[in-house]
């Protein structure tokens, strides 16, 4: 019996996976609720049918909860089905704990992310080198960074961008649902607040593919000087109750031969989003069941990246969807799948040591690499300060890349949508440290869901004797969708954001040390971080950011694990005066995790008979929307 509960209940962690500990203003109801309406839902129904009604159970739940996207809860639900009756069936935790994981400060769970594992750190760390100077007089090469394209094959434009859930500017996938009644949807006959765009629109809205295609037209004629490409993760749009493994593997399938084809066969190293995963976030390690493992996605990868990715590597990218190859001499570049790492992959709620050997697999591949003497640069999707990986592979992480510091001399990562970047310091716990390392976040090609399209090029130290293939600087792109929109019958404009970071952001070069003078000197300097939020954006009207919200730049800007007191100097008080922080985690930084949060707005817990009879309506539902009338999951 409790398998079978325990089961169902994590199901309705799919209406908060990406926020999986959400706070709510009445907890104390919230929280009696969902254990109430567990209990309630469960002794209603035998042991012999939980499988068959999960997705009847969380849609009840979900009801019981007045949780507003019910066609998300319900999707999600029936994706996650299968994966979680097996993880809860491994891990047999309490009911009550399960309702803490939904609720934050609900019950006793403990929490996944504090978890810790340690992987064994390679010995004999060479003594830190003195940093060169560039040599500005030597040959560089240009290197594209492309990430989070987020590409919407169900975007329609003229549809409501503001519909209220978490993905507009498509068809609705069923008018049943109970959403559809809001009157800012994608009904036929509904009065359109904001209508989408012709190449996309600032809202919860994806990327149109004609703007995907249109980019790598203006690169391909505008940058003829790129020698390699990197995309780091996430092709897919954001509508994760609709994903199939189909319709990802044509998505993997199409946009490598999209860029292949557009940028003339140049070298394209990907690395795995999150939204790769089906369900979203899913990576199954290979301790779960064959039917859970990825070689449908890693296999359809391996042949898609054909001719880019080594054929002494295929094995790799099949296993555990990473690889590494030596572009020329001296360098070599590693993908590194960090869904492996992701805080929502349930799988690893059962283990999350090393899934895969992926973390060990990568320290080997420094290790060799160290030992020919060349330097690597790292594709990978989720930064470990994001608040969205694990803390026992960011701190592992971490650990790896201050061992390497002298091997590793880029990181290019993702996911955040945003200009940004996360150090790393010699004490990961201590800003004051010696800086190690820097992971840069490049900034979306998708507008989802308040920042403008764009893409990053890098100048790097080039081919020859004694290079150590440095990021020397970079510029950015973007285009602005409102202008863009004005005009739908032209193509847009991509503008130059700045054509050098160094320049626009006053740094001498693009070192650790500079980056962290970089985060020091926006304490004081109001203009200069006035240009790096505009630059985060993309765009200027992003209203008033008092002291609290910069300090939350700040302090992100330093993170590259969870638990850590490495803000702790940042100054509570602005240095001109002016409102004190109330909180030291204070930050105003939009996350993706925005997307499918639980809500509940309960004045009181519910009796056994509101429960049921709520849970009635949705059973009749699904028995309508199932076509059968079998006795199954009947209250």
């Amino acid at each position: 019996m409790l398998r079978e509960l325990t089961a169902a209940v994590l199901l309705l962690l799919g209406c908060s996976l990406a926020a999986p500990a959400t706070k709510v203003s009445n907890l104390e109801t919230s929280c009696s609720t969902c254990e109430f309406a567990v209990r309630v839902i469960h002794n209603m129904w035998g042991s012999d049918t939980m499988d068959e009604c999960a997705e009847e159970f969380i849609d009840s739940i979900c009801e019981t909860l007045q949780i507003e996207d019910h066609f998300v809860c319900s999707g999600i639900a029936s994706a996650f089905a299968e994966e979680a009756v097996w993880v809860i069936g491994e891990i047999l935790i309490e009911p009550e704990e399960l309702c803490g994981l939904l609720i934050d400060g609900c019950g006793n769970f403990v929490n996944p992310l504090t978890q810790q594992w340690n992987l064994s750190i390679a010995p004999n760390k060479p003594s830190k080198a003195a940093a060169k100077p560039i040599d500005k007089t030597k040959p560089t090469l240009k290197v594209l960074h492309l990430s989070d394209l987020h590409i919407d094959r169900k975007y329609t434009v003229g549809l409501e961008a503001q519909c209220g859930e978490p993905q507009c500017c498509r068809p609705i996938e069923d008018p049943e649902e109970i959403f559809m009644q809001k009157p800012n949807t994608n009904n036929a006959g509904d009065k359109i607040v904001q209508p989408a765009g012709k190449w996309g629109t600032v809202a919860d809205c994806d990327t149109p593919y004609w703007l995907f295609t249109n980019m790598l037209d203006h690169i391909a004629a505008t940058h003829k000087d790129i020698d390699y490409v990197v995309v780091s993760g996430d092709l897919e749009s954001h509508a994760d109750w609709d994903y199939t493994r189909e319709r990802h593997q044509e998505m993997v399938k199409n946009s490598s031969d999209t860029i292949r084809d557009r940028l003339n066969n140049l070298p394209t190293f990907f690395a795995v989003g999150n939204h790769e995963g089906v369900p979203i976030d899913s990576f199954a390690p290979h301790f779960t069941p064959e039917k859970f493992h990825m070689d449908w996605l890693y296999g359809t990868m391996a042949d898609a990246w054909s001719g880019w990715v080594p054929e002494d590597q295929m094995d790799t990218v099949w296993y555990m969807g990473c690889y590494m190859r030596k572009m020329w001499p001296g360098l070599r570049v590693i993908s590194l799948n960090n869904g492996y790492g992701d805080h929502v992959n349930f799988f690893l709620y059962v283990n999350q040591t090393d899934p895969d050997g992926s973390l060990s697999w990568f320290q080997n591949q420094l290790v060799e690499a160290e030992k020919a003497g060349d330097k690597v640069h790292v594709v990978a999707h989720i930064p470990g300060g994001s608040g969205e990986a694990l803390e026992g592979w960011a701190i592992n992480y971490y650990k790896v890349i201050n061992r390497f510091e002298d091997t590793i001399t880029a990181q290019f990562f993702g996911h955040t949508h945003s200009e940004e970047f996360n150090m790393f310091y010699e004490n990961p716990d201590d800003a004051s440290s010696r800086p190690t390392g820097v992971t840069w976040s490049a900034p979306s090609l998708t507008t989802y869901s308040e920042y403008f399209p764009a893409y990053r090029v890098y100048t790097i130290e080039g081919q020859y004797a004694g290079s150590q293939y440095r990021v020397i600087d970079w510029a950015e792109y973007y285009v602005n969708i409102t202008e863009a929109n004005a005009n739908p019958t032209k193509d847009p404009e991509w503008k130059t954001l700045y054509a050098s970071v160094l320049a626009e952001y006053e740094m001498d070069d693009a070192s650790p040390a500079e980056w962290d003078k970089f985060i020091t000197k926006m304490i004081t300097d109001d203009k200069l971080f006035g240009r790096y939020r505009k630059n985060f954006y993309r765009q200027t009207d992003k209203g008033e950011c008092d002291w609290s919200c910069r300090r939350g730049f700040l302090c992100s800007a330093r993170k590259n694990h969870h638990f850590t007191p490495i803000c702790d100097d940042l100054p509570l008080d602005p240095p001109s005066g002016g409102r004190r922080v109330s909180t030291l985690s204070s930050s105003s930084i939009t996350r993706k995790s925005k997307r499918r949060k639980i809500t509940p707005n309960l004045e009181a817990v519910p009796t056994k008979e509101e429960i049921l009879a709520r849970a009635r309506k949705v059973v009749s539902k699904h028995q309508m929307k199932k076509n059968r009338a079998d006795g199954k999951c009947i209250l």
